[in-house]
């Protein structure tokens, strides 16, 4: 009894260590990685920002909703815990377009889920609450 005690104390902490990316630590971080990255068109992060990477987003270079725009803001969460490990967000979108002086927003929401300790969007709540796009009117050089 005493060998296999040993044997069991000398396995432990053999393991791989756990390390959690920042980016990922609570809901609202999750959210605020996916949002820059959509604001910087930064597709190989928002695909990290999902459950499964979802490659049915479009490619870099590739016309998001958003407008271009420096700065995007969230706020007013709402949480709703489905499961442990499972919860569901509303929230809304702040976002200045360039060389606009208006701020924009919108209300929109996601189902999150806890993986090996990072948060993961596993689904959009809807689309209905998506803004409609408008382009901003720029000068055009002639």
């Amino acid at each position: 009894m005493a060998i296999v005690a040993l044997a069991s104390l000398t396995l432990l902490g053999q393991g791989e260590r756990c390390r959690v990316d920042p980016r990922f630590l609570s809901p609202s971080a999750t959210l605020a990685t996916y949002w820059s990255a959509l604001r910087d068109g930064d597709a190989n992060t928002v695909w990290e920002c999902f459950v499964e990477g979802r490659h049915d987003l479009p490619m870099p270079g590739m016309l998001w909703f958003l407008p271009p725009t420096k700065q995007v803001t969230l706020d007013e969460f709402r949480s709703l815990p489905v499961t442990g490990g499972r919860v569901m967000v509303s929230y809304q979108v702040r976002y200045r377009p360039n060389g606009s002086g208006e701020e924009h927003s919108f209300r929109t929401g996601d189902e999150l889920v806890r993986m090996r300790g990072e948060w993961r969007i596993a689904r959009p709540l809807g689309e209905a609450s998506m803004p409609e796009w408008s382009p901003s009117s720029r000068p055009v050089d002639i």
